[in-house]
């Protein structure tokens, strides 16, 4: 039998259901790749062996007689995602952890599913951070090439899924932290729209800009997470895999013609334009748009973020202050000076410029194309920048083309389509209509065949 660990989690899934493969078997599989790799990324901030395999024994004697979606497959999560009586650190010193007293719904509806949790991910402190640097548990490492960022603020769901460690994992994004790390490390990650995912025993950072969604390592893998997700904590019947077949001929791909490809990389730039040829093979129309006040939209984004963070944060800062790692207290205390007639102003402005938005380009569109990174990715130490004023530009920079979505509440998915000349991946984003993740997942599925990146993906670093 070859490496379970080099699976995607369809055929994982498939295996367990034939019975090719026991839960614990696979799951001992996956512990021993997490602590393997974990030596060089530092994607866990804990593995939880013990409860992983108590766990696999219950699917194992369950699947026989209920088999569920996700039966024994090992996945781990950003250490945001509440679990009732396990310690929740969100990135951040011991004086700040918590232990929760409530599961939160998302990782009870992976439950339910039967899928298997071997720990916590690292992640930037607080969800402040779009490097993978960490004061408290240290810096989570790309494992194409552990000099360079995973990318945050989901630096170890980005990594521990791209790495083989684990099948899929659940992160937040609140200006790009699922898609940002997705890109970097070669994954796919979906943000999908805001509110179609609970945000309940979910550590806040801002909840108007907050969405959760899953770092998964094809279009597939994240489609069925979906699947699990939506219908298990919401009840509602989505399923997205069912999808990924639908015919995307005519579908229309916009190409913004200002902002995203300002001073861009010529090997990024040129990846890009591969891969709307591989979406023209599928039958797509590329068509010219223009994306109306672009840096205003990022700006405002900027003053909800800061004000709901500093606000979430006030009482626990004021105690605390000493505890907090240099950047996030430097994020922290601009938000505090954030005024409430700009906070308010800026929370008003969203409708109107979510019609203009709807209006100016998803109406010349089906999915508007951009990249994720406009270079490529940097080292570690190209972005060790502190709380200096440069790294607060460094990490604007970062999110350049992944902020607005999540001030319009619009769907967005991060996908591999080649690699820069460091040798690690480069990612393309799609941006959608709110709640058409299907469409976004659909192309993603299609772009993978006809471009064969999955392929070159799979060589990548989880058979090092």
């Amino acid at each position: 039998m070859s490496d379970p660990m080099a699976w995607t989690l369809k055929e994982a899934a498939s295996a367990v259901r034939k019975r090719k493969i026991g839960c614990v078997e696979l799951v001992s599989a996956s512990l021993e790749a997490a602590r393997r790799i974990n030596r060089v990324s530092n994607c866990f901030i804990r593995i939880d062996e013990a409860f992983a395999l108590d766990s696999a024994r219950v699917a194992d004697r369950l699947a026989g007689r209920e088999q569920m979606l996700m039966t024994g497959i090992p996945m781990a999560h950003k250490d945001m995602f509440h679990r009732k009586d396990m310690p929740c650190s969100y990135g951040s010193s011991p004086e700040l952890a918590q232990v929760p007293k409530r599961t939160s719904r998302l990782l009870a509806a992976l439950d339910r599913s039967g899928a298997v949790q071997l720990g916590s991910l690292n992640m930037s402190e607080f969800a402040f951070g779009a490097t993978g640097h960490n004061d408290h548990f240290g810096t989570c490492r790309n494992p194409w090439n552990s000099a360079y960022i995973s990318g945050g603020s989901s630096s170890g769901s980005g990594a521990a899924v791209a790495s083989g460690a684990v099948f899929a994992a659940l992160g937040s994004d609140t200006g790009g932290s699922v898609r940002i790390p997705a890109a970097a490390c070669g994954a796919v990650g979906l943000k999908p729209t805001h509110g179609l995912l609970p945000s309940d025993g979910v550590m806040p950072m801002s909840r108007s800009l907050d969405c959760f969604g899953p770092i998964g390592r094809t279009a597939e893998d994240v489609a069925l997470m979906m699947d699990c997700l939506t219908s298990a904590s919401s009840g509602v019947d989505a399923r997205f895999s069912r999808s990924l077949e639908d015919d995307v001929k005519g579908l229309r791909v916009g190409i913004p013609e200002n902002y995203y490809y300002e001073d861009i990389d010529p090997t990024v730039e040129s990846l890009m334009e591969e891969s709307l040829q591989h979406l023209e093979q599928l039958g797509c129309k590329l068509v010219k748009v223009k994306v109306p006040g672009h840096q205003e939209l990022t700006s405002l984004s900027y003053i909800v973020l800061g004000a709901e963070s500093a606000a979430y944060h006030a009482a626990r800062f004021a105690r605390h202050e000493a505890s907090y790692g240099h950047q996030t207290r430097a994020r922290l205390l601009h938000g505090f000076f954030i005024p409430a007639s700009a906070y308010v102003q800026a929370r008003q402005l969203r409708g109107l410029h979510f019609k203009r938005f709807m209006n100016d380009v998803m109406k010349q569109c089906d999915v508007l194309h951009t990249p994720v990174f406009r270079r490529p990715t940097p080292t570690l130490a190209e972005t060790d920048l502190g709380d200096s004023l440069e790294s607060t530009k460094m990490i604007t920079n970062l999110s350049h083309c992944t902020r607005l979505t999540n001030y319009l509440g619009l769907p967005a998915l991060s996908l591999p389509c080649g690699f820069c000349p460091s040798g690690l991946p480069v990612g393309f984003q799609l941006v959608g209509k709110p709640f058409a993740e299907s469409t976004l997942l659909c192309l993603a599925h299609g772009h993978e065949k006809v471009s064969g990146i999955r392929n070159l993906i799979a060589d990548g670093p989880h058979l090092s």
